[in-house]
């Protein structure tokens, strides 16, 4: 047991130190300003040493009609007392100021970049409050402890002059004060390591609070619809009174320690200053060492307190570190893997060979073979779960392979580099995304360089733009969070635009009508059919009456491909399509009854 004690505590140190030459980087950056923080923090903790010794000596001076003497130590003190205070105020705030800024702002782009480049499958299962906390409030907290850290070694600095002008003073005082330091320390180590374990539990509930809330706001629309607000709330308001439980008993056992140390503190200050008084008294002390002890007496025992709360504070530092360097480090997050080959122009030749895919532990690929010639508009059908969208996850290397060989013009995915695989496909999935700005601002995120002519252009091949005419604002409408303000037929047509924008050879479509309405799907049908001839496109459908005019048609089941062929060969030959195409027919006749 004892050595896990060990073990478990040379881990933490190790970890600390890890982290210390991790941020360290980050740190260097604003080097000179950091070096200006410690030199001036040495300087106010020598000044701040000796204040109470020569304001004794004032009081000593001045009760011995030696008030010449008095004066000049006091007229000396204030203007050193300016001086420290323009450093402290002036040049300390600024360069403090400085560095916190630098340091906060570059981890917080390292953890975003590295955010992106974290594995889907961990996103998927991760969800993104996690994230939130590690972006928001960690690299913060860095840059506190690191503050902290230092105002409190200034500190300690600052207060060794106490003990030895103590110990200076008389011998039997200074080992009284040790032994209370002694004790102070034991009983903050004690809560300092209450107060860790409470720390740690209230990041996870802390984590897990800001996931529900940023949920309920983001899903807000849908929660009111779907009649859950109260059973939202309830969760919420569940989460934040645990949380508020957890604090609270954290509150209650900190207090406690520290009325104990205060007391400890209390009791020794109390019994030096009855020996000073008696040894003035006896004359084994002068009066100016009283005065002094007696201003130093609040800064007997905080020295030990400062330290304590030093290495509460390199926990807390190592803490968000670790979290922080969980996602740059990608050490709990798993990396997307790409390769290292460059190819600018892929023109669209696709094959899938003998591909497997496993999520989990779940196979949903199971040796799937085709190929699609550069220009051909080939659609992907089956029930739902049988691997349709894998398909188009697998070649757009939102996931990877188990086994097999996706090739793009004779390149295999595996082997080809992010920027080879992002700049030549593009992929509009079933709920694309619209951020919180105009319509134009969204389609000018993929390529800035284009004009208003070409963006017109492409809102008309999409059946778009006579919509966008009639909005007060056009194409300067903002569209709001997630494209709340528009359709889902106008946000798919947005999407749509986007991708051509792109200027992308291939374009892969996952289920972009299976939810819209029979005429808004004719819309966007329409401007699939305004590009066919242009692209090569893979387009995985639930609505079967939307691809009868492919090139070709893959039937999917159960991870398997069970047909291939045009709508009339499928529907003569193969007895899943015929099914699912009459299925669909039926439905539709039922809706219009």
């Amino acid at each position: 047991m004892k050595k896990e004690v060990k073990d478990k505590t040379k881990k933490t140190k190790t970890s600390v130190w890890t982290y210390i030459k991790k941020c360290a980087p980050y740190f260097a950056k604003e080097k000179e300003a950091v070096i200006v923080l410690i030199i001036l923090s040495l300087i106010l903790s020598i000044f701040n040493s000796f204040t109470p010794a020569l304001l004794a000596n004032i009081l000593d001076y001045a009760t011995s009609s030696k008030l010449d003497l008095a004066i000049k130590y006091a007229f000396l003190i204030f203007l050193l007392a300016i001086f420290v205070e323009f450093i402290d105020n002036i040049i300390f705030t600024r360069a403090y100021v400085k560095v916190q800024e630098t340091v906060t702002n570059n981890i917080k782009k390292d953890v975003i970049s590295s955010y992106f480049d974290i594995d889907n499958k961990e996103l998927l299962k991760t969800s993104s409050g996690i994230f939130l906390t590690r972006i928001t409030e960690d690299p913060n907290n860095v840059v506190s402890a690191f503050n902290a850290l230092r105002s409190n070694i200034s500190r300690i600095l600052s207060n060794i002059f106490v003990f030895i002008y103590i110990f200076y003073i008389n011998f039997i005082l200074g080992v009284i004060t040790v032994l209370g330091t002694i004790t102070v320390y034991l009983i903050e180590k004690r809560a300092m390591d209450k107060w860790n374990s409470y720390k740690k539990r209230r990041n996870k509930l802390r984590d897990r609070n800001t996931t529900i809330i940023n949920e309920g706001i983001r899903g807000s629309h849908d929660i009111k619809l779907l009649n859950i607000v109260e059973h939202f709330k309830s969760k919420i308001n569940g989460n934040l009174d645990e949380l508020y439980d957890d604090t609270i008993k954290s509150m209650k056992t900190d207090s406690n320690y520290t009325f104990a140390r205060s007391a400890a503190v209390y009791i020794f200050t109390a019994v030096i200053i009855i020996l000073s008084i008696y040894f003035v008294k006896f004359d084994i002390i002068a009066v100016s060492s009283l005065i002094a002890v007696f201003l130093y007496k609040d800064r007997l025992f905080t020295s030990v307190l400062y330290l304590a709360w030093s290495e509460r504070q390199l926990k807390e530092f190592a803490l968000s570190a670790e979290r922080i360097f969980e996602v740059i480090d990608h050490t709990k997050y798993e990396k997307e893997h790409y390769g290292n080959k460059r190819v600018n122009e892929l023109y669209g030749k696709i094959e899938f060979k003998d591909v497997h895919f496993k999520y989990d532990k779940d196979e949903v690929l199971k040796g799937i073979n085709f190929t699609i010639d550069p220009k051909d508009t080939v659609a992907v059908v089956g029930k739902s779960g049988s691997g349709k969208s894998t398909i188009i996850n697998l070649l757009s290397k939102i996931y990877e392979v188990t086994s097999g060989e996706i090739l793009i013009d004779g390149y295999n995915v595996n082997d080809l580099d992010k920027y080879s695989i992002r700049n030549n496909i593009a992929v509009i999935s079933q709920k694309p995304y619209l951020f919180n700005m105009t319509i134009k601002e969204n389609l000018l995120l993929v390529n800035p360089e284009v004009s208003q002519q070409q963006i017109e252009n492409v809102c008309k091949i999409c059946e778009l733009h006579d919509y966008i005419m009639t909005l007060p604002k056009k194409y300067n409408t903002l569209v709001g969070e997630g494209g709340v303000t528009l359709s889902g037929g106008e946000c798919q047509r947005v999407a749509i635009a986007r991708a051509l924008l792109r200027k992308t050879n291939i374009i892969l479509f996952d289920e972009a009508t299976s939810a819209l309405d029979n005429e808004t799907q004719a819309n966007i049908q329409k401007a699939i059919n305004n590009i066919s001839s242009e692209y090569t496109m893979l387009i995985v459908a639930h609505r079967l009456s939307t691809i009868k005019d492919c090139n070709k048609i893959i039937v999917v089941n159960d991870g398997k491909i069970c047909g291939i062929g045009s709508h009339k060969e499928l529907y003569k030959n193969n007895e899943l399509y015929k099914s699912l195409y009459e299925n669909e027919l039926q439905k539709e006749e039922n809706d219009e009854n």
